[in-house]
């Protein structure tokens, strides 16, 4: 779906996925993110949550903000946002894991999540105007679509 005029891209592929989410009847089950202190500063845990039962996935969202270039440069450029968001995802867990944060769903409805009560994924959700076809990032446990 087209992003709002005027918002600055990766917020606004933000909002979109949430909004999404909300619309295909998932608001009870998608949170967004929290901040944490860590050290000095704060901490984004997750772009979104997504918690059903056990199961857990820490949604990481990238934008590709300027004018795409080559396929081989556009294939780099997926790949390093990929593995960031996967090492994201991992940094998110296992701050959930040492200490429960409030998180608030599509609803308003606040959880306490305690990152050691879900089995958890990574899932990685790309804005970009030109992928180069019939590729993916791959890391050692993706899976792309065929």
């Amino acid at each position: 779906m087209p992003l709002p005029a005027g918002v600055e891209p990766g917020i606004g592929a933000e909002k979109a996925a949430h909004t999404a989410a909300a619309t295909w009847g998932l608001p009870d089950f998608v949170f967004q993110s929290s901040l944490t202190r860590k050290g000095s500063g704060q901490r984004e845990l997750g772009d979104r949550l997504l918690l059903s039962g056990s199961r857990g996935a820490v949604i990481q969202i990238k934008s590709r903000t300027v004018k795409p270039k080559g396929d081989a440069e556009e294939r780099a450029w997926i790949q390093k946002v990929t593995k960031k968001a996967m090492s994201q995802a991992k940094g998110t867990v296992r701050i959930l894991r040492l200490q429960a944060a409030d998180m608030v769903n599509g609803r308003g409805t606040t959880l306490s999540v305690a990152g050691e009560a879900y089995e958890w994924m990574a899932v990685s959700l790309l804005d970009h105007d030109q992928v180069p076809a019939r590729w993916c990032p791959r890391s050692s446990r993706s899976a792309c679509p065929r």
